[in-house]
Parts: structure tokens; sequence; C-alpha cells
């Protein structure tokens, strides 16, 4: 079973041999000269052994596609760490678009798997130098796009908690951590810290993004000690694909001052 979503789109170029590293799923819009990648999500299910996307190029130059698969975890700062698998297959491993040309991609599993954690990966495609003919009055780059695939768990199981913690003189640490056995898309993030009468001290919004499964996303929290001073709690408020989330977490002993 493939997850559909909406379409990732990104102008195609190269120059002075940059990578622009781009986060696929998180992509939004059209233009001209783009690169068209569908699904920007391959979800395989238990029993599932390959799923299918679909690549174009909507560039009016032709364009090499070089194709490599990796495992893909999270650090707590949301950094992403890659490594080269051989757990999963991707067909064609090169791609050669004409202007307008489409090409189906495969990912296959070599044999199905039946793991109770979610494993996550991503396909880059990286284009390939020589694929069109540079403007002198531009500077381009070479387009590196990496899509996420997500194998699941036969049971999946999503939760998350929150936590408060290590309090300096600048202000406090915020660690969501995902105590599920899958990915959740945190599409808003936002932390409200409470005072006495459910008064709110201040509003911040922190980046989202995926929160991959057994995983922690550690947030730094600039407060002004004076208003740590009338904190009693941090109410947190996460915007998901399947709706609002919320939880409240009590300030620790010596946040309110340091």
């Amino acid at each position: 079973m493939i997850q559909h979503g909406p379409r990732a789109w990104l102008p195609i170029g190269l120059m002075l041999s940059i990578a622009l590293l781009v986060n696929a799923s998180f992509l939004s819009g059209a233009q001209a000269g783009a690169l068209s990648i569908s699904p920007v999500r391959i979800t395989l299910a238990p029993g599932t052994t390959s799923g299918l996307m679909t690549v174009r190029n909507e560039s009016p130059d032709p364009v090499r596609l070089q194709l490599s698969l990796h495992t893909w975890l999270e650090s707590p700062d949301g950094a992403m760490q890659l490594a080269p698998t051989e757990d999963l297959v991707v067909f064609p491993g090169l791609l050669q678009l004409k202007p307008n040309e489409s090409r189906k991609v495969r990912i296959g599993l070599p044999a199905q798997q039946d793991i109770t954690v979610e494993k996550t990966y991503r396909v880059f495609l990286e284009e390939l130098p020589g694929s069109s003919k540079p403007d002198q009055n531009q500077v381009r780059v070479l387009a590196r796009i990496g899509v996420p695939i997500f194998l699941q768990p036969r049971e999946p199981k999503p939760g998350w908690t929150a936590a408060v913690s290590h309090p300096d003189d600048k202000g406090f640490r915020l660690q969501l951590k995902n105590t599920g056995n899958v990915h959740l898309i945190l599409q808003e993030v936002t932390l409200r810290g409470i005072g006495l009468k459910d008064q709110a001290i201040f509003d911040q919004t922190l980046r989202g993004g995926y929160l991959l499964a057994d995983s922690i996303r550690t947030h730094t929290i600039n407060v002004p000690l004076a208003d740590r001073a009338k904190l009693t709690a941090c109410r947190i408020h996460l915007v998901t694909p399947d709706g609002p989330r919320d939880e409240t977490v009590a300030c620790p002993p010596g946040l309110q001052k340091q």
C-alpha cells in the first residue's frame, strides 16, 4: 500500500558542485521548470513487498537522476542521520527524463518482514552534472530530493509524551518523545506557559516535521526569568494529520528560578 499525498516540486539545475538537500514530504506549490514526485511518502504495509512512485520532468531541459537508498534516523535536534542500506532495492537506479516525460520507480523489499517497530528509510533522487545547459547569468544547484519510506509494523500504536527539564539562566528544554511504534507528522507545534488561574504567560511556535518511532525531539525554550517565576505548567499543542493533540505538564522544581 502506498500512502498518497500532494506532489512535490523542485526547480532543476546544477552549477558549482552545490548539493541542495530537500525534504520532499514538506514541499508544496508548482512552477515551470520543475521536477514532480508523487507520492511524496511511501508506506509499505505488512505483507506488501513493493511500492511505486512517479517522477516527472516538468523542465524544458532533459535531466539525469541517480537513485540511492539510505536508512533514516533523526537526532534530538531533528537532524537526519543517514546510512547506505541494502534492506530495500530501487529500480531503475538511473533515470534519464526528457522534458515532460514521466517514469515509474519501484521500491521493493527482498522478502516480507514481520516487525514490531516501524523502520524508516529515504530514497534519494540526485541530479547528475550535465543534465541541462547552464545559464551564464544564473547560479544553479544540483537537486537532491529525499523521499521518506515507512515500513509499517503489523500493529501500529501511536503515542507521545512531553517533559520540561534542564533550566538555566536563559530558559529550559522541552522534550517530545514518540512512545509509539510508528512515526508522527507534526504539522504544527505550539507551547504555552501557564500561570495561576490558567493565565497565559508566553506562547511559542516550534518547528514541526517528522517525529520517528521511539525518538526524541528537544527544543530549547528561551524565557525571561521574570516570566518563568509565574509558571505552574506548560501546555503542548500538536497538530497532526489525524487531528490535534494536547498535553499539559507540570513545571519541575527549579524551573521557576535559577
